[in-house]
């Protein structure tokens, strides 16, 4: 058969069928944090221990967590639990640009959760907050892999979780500085308030308990860490910057091609097919000051 030029067929471009593989959970940009809920093993046979951190493809079972916020994003998702316990998304909205927003299924989207309870398709629809950030020690220092570049990991705030990482962006959001950005105005304040003051932090995240009326349940605990100076705190919002198309690569489920019926990656139990194990950990020198301008992606 001779040369077949596609661009004849480019109006075929949205259809059809792609197989995608799933990628090896070390081979992730952002990594998963979650609680474990059981004790079992994983893909690369490491038993992960009930009640700890595991931070999928690249540490387990950790008693505490040390980050850097880049990106904290909130989003609405309206989803069903099928047989064995699998969640699918039946409505989801990226919450893009001034509201109103529109889901995938429905909309337009209510604007708090007591206008999305008043609406009967919307009343199982709550807020999520997906906060991403790179993984590090106390003192700040960026943990690194063999190739030297950092470890970008990601959490959900979703059900019992969500109040926890929301009232954590709010006392961060309240606090006062010096303002960076000059001459001031109130909108570089609120710029600064809002994408800058969790970045001036190492985030500690701890395991706590909460009440529900199934019983106790394991959340996220924050607390501010060792401050970061400020040139550490705009090179990070720079890096936020650059990896947000991978972020909005990976949460974006509306671009993702399926309106409704999306089965989001599972953070706890997910079967994943065998990989080499790689441990990432700090730079061998912990003396010496971390340098966020020669990070490596």
């Amino acid at each position: 058969m001779s040369d077949i030029n596609i661009e004849e067929y480019s109006e075929l471009a949205d259809v059809g069928f792609e197989s995608k593989e799933p990628v090896p959970p070390e081979e992730e940009f952002f990594h998963a944090v979650y609680i474990a809920g059981q004790t079992r093993k994983n893909h690369i046979n490491v038993v992960e221990e009930a009640d700890k951190f595991q931070i999928r493809g690249v540490q387990y079972n950790l008693q505490k967590i040390n980050m850097i916020i880049t990106i904290a994003k909130q989003i609405l998702v309206k989803s069903n639990r099928g047989p064995g316990g699998r969640e699918s998304v039946e409505c989801f909205s990226y919450m893009e640009g001034p509201a109103p927003w529109k889901g995938t299924a429905h909309g337009p989207c209510g604007q708090n959760s007591a206008a999305r309870a008043a609406d009967p398709y919307c009343n199982a629809c709550r807020a999520q907050i997906v906060l991403a950030g790179i993984l590090c020690d106390e003192n700040g220092k960026p943990v690194t892999g063999e190739d030297k570049k950092p470890t970008f990991v990601f959490l959900r705030g979703k059900g019992m979780k969500y109040s926890g990482v929301s009232n954590y962006l709010n006392e961060l959001y309240r606090m006062d500085f010096e303002p960076v950005f000059k001459p001031t105005s109130d909108e570089k304040k609120k710029f600064e308030k809002k994408h800058l003051n969790n970045k001036r932090f190492v985030t500690e995240i701890t395991i706590g308990e909460a009440s529900s009326a199934f019983g106790m349940k394991k959340v996220f605990e924050f607390k501010n860490g060792k401050a970061l100076p400020e040139k550490v705190a705009l090179d990070v919002l720079k890096i936020a910057q650059k990896t947000l198309p991978k972020f909005n690569e990976k949460f974006d489920w509306s671009k993702r091609g399926a309106a409704t019926g999306y089965t989001p990656e599972v953070e706890e139990g997910q079967k994943m097919p065998e990989a080499p194990e790689s441990q990432p950990s700090a730079a061998e020198d912990e003396s010496a000051p971390f340098d966020f301008d020669n990070l490596k992606f």
